[in-house]
């Protein structure tokens, strides 16, 4: 009988996060072609500026009208908005028409929802978000708020 030890080398943490990394970004990307594109009517409103005077829930979704990525996210969006119950407030800015927007919020990617209550700022949201978990996010805002 030997007594032999495997003994980990650091090239083998080197192969294992290399390795690591490569399926991460085949399966975001697999997921990622397979989320459908939003369809041509809407139920956000577009907005060229933020005014929430009351003291209601406000979801702000800040995209690019010219990214497939933003029209992934809006998809779920709208998604959300058709199968939920109760008031829902989302709105849409489109940065690359009104780039105010985007840096007076300080709004660093696009897609990405900021959430308010009255006109403070409560929760930041950024990139694409499944619908499952926009879900989950805008339930815990709403007993939150």
């Amino acid at each position: 009988m030997s007594n032999r030890v495997f003994k980990l080398d650091p090239w083998h943490f080197v192969i294992a996060i290399v390795v690591f990394y490569i399926l991460t970004a085949v399966v975001a990307d697999v997921k990622l072609t397979q989320m459908p594109l939003a369809s041509a009517s809407t139920h956000l409103i577009e907005l060229n500026e933020i005014e929430l005077n009351n003291e209601e829930l406000y979801f702000v979704f800040f995209h690019d009208s010219n990214s497939e990525l933003c029209e992934k996210m809006r998809f779920n969006i709208e998604k959300l908005m058709e199968n939920n119950q109760g008031p829902l407030y989302f709105y849409a800015i489109d940065v690359s028409k009104n780039p105010g927007s985007f840096y007076e919020y300080n709004v660093s990617v696009v897609p990405s929802i900021l959430v308010f209550k009255g006109n403070k700022e409560i929760k930041r949201i950024m990139g694409i978000i499944s619908y499952e978990n926009l879900t989950s996010i805008v339930q815990r805002m709403r007993k939150y708020a």
